[in-house]
């Protein structure tokens, strides 16, 4: 990323932080995040406040909502799948270090990415920590640091979390809404 791009971002969520906190300006929002670089599907819904790294790459599928306070921490990739919400106060983190000498432990930086499948949700203030994929229908219990990967349709809790169970495929008598 360019650094004119990276300042364009910059800007762009400078609006969405300052103008358009909310649940309303749905379209605006979505507009500048595309301007910033940033890949948004059809309906995204961003709250905001919302911080995403200069040099991340970020997707974010259809249908989604995503709480205040959403972080986007470090310079690799973040994708979510489509028909998914998160929480407030979630944070992704993209980046870390490689474990340095014991002059400095915090060695050469790293990019990681982080997968999150159709149709998951995360709950209120979990954290999602870099190369790691959550696979369709997961649910991230509140509070919650995923630090490895689950596969599909799993309840996850705790810290670090774990699977507490797995979840029906698809629930009686609830109707999706498109996805």
């Amino acid at each position: 990323m360019s650094f004119f791009q990276r300042n364009i971002r910059s800007v762009c969520i400078f609006f969405i932080n300052h103008f358009f906190t909310g649940t309303h300006f749905w379209g605006i929002k979505r507009t500048l995040l595309r301007w910033g670089g940033i890949q948004c599907g059809k309906t995204v819904k961003v709250v905001g406040p919302f911080f995403v790294s200069k040099c991340s790459q970020v997707d974010l599928g259809d249908d989604n909502w995503i709480g205040a306070h959403f972080a986007i921490r470090g310079d690799g990739s973040f994708r979510m799948g489509n028909c998914c919400d998160i929480a407030p106060d979630v944070t992704v983190v993209t980046g870390s270090h490689k474990l340095g000498s014991a002059q400095r432990r915090a060695g050469e930086g790293i990019s990681l990415s982080v997968s999150v499948g159709n149709g998951c949700w995360i709950g209120a203030r979990a954290t999602l920590l870099g190369n790691l994929s959550l696979d369709n229908g997961c649910v991230v219990g509140a509070g919650a640091l995923v630090n490895k990967s689950f596969g599909e349709n799993v309840l996850l809790a705790g810290v670090p979390a774990r699977a507490i169970r797995r979840l029906e495929e698809n629930v009686e008598g609830v109707q999706a809404h498109g996805c």
